[in-house]
């Protein structure tokens, strides 16, 4: 009966010491994309010329840490699955204890369109990657430059230009 009650104890130990350590692991427990600063509607589908806004909480930090934003092609016309937008990289400190990190980008009026992959990875202070999330968007390419009067000028001209017999 001795054996059983140590036994039981001993269980009830490691089991609470098991949660324990589970609810003190740093975690991402959301990341959210929108249209604006504040994340207060999520979207998903983005036109050029748009900001897209990301926040990823950041829960049960012990020490400080780093969230590593970009976002990448996934089925884009002309582009590399997983091809990494130039100059979406973004690292964002998080405190100890957690918090908020928070993600701009403005989308160029010539990005293409097609489907993109928006990823949060959260690495603690060692530069290990513990966490991570991601949200699928979709951009809408942004239109052509209409031509400029100097533009339409010059072609015109060259047009006329081209018989010099008088």
């Amino acid at each position: 009966m001795k054996n059983r009650i140590q036994l039981a104890a001993a269980c009830a130990v490691l089991l609470a010491f098991g949660l324990a350590c589970n609810f003190s692991t740093a975690n991402m427990s959301s990341f959210k994309v929108g249209k604006d600063k504040a994340v207060t509607q999520e979207a998903t589908s983005f036109k050029a010329g748009d900001t897209l806004y990301g926040a990823a909480v950041i829960s049960n930090a012990m020490s400080k840490t780093t969230v590593k934003f970009y976002l990448s092609a996934d089925d884009v016309k002309g582009m590399t699955k997983g091809e990494v937008i130039k100059g979406s990289n973004v690292d964002v400190s998080v405190p100890e204890g957690g918090g908020t990190a928070t993600y701009s980008l403005p989308l160029p009026g010539n990005i293409p369109g097609g489907k993109y992959i928006l990823t949060a990875d959260m690495h603690n202070e060692a530069g290990e990657k513990k966490d991570g999330k991601t949200v699928a968007i979709t951009i809408e390419a942004g239109k052509a430059p209409a031509p400029t009067p100097e533009t339409a000028d010059d072609s015109e001209d060259n047009s006329t230009n081209s018989d010099d017999s008088n």
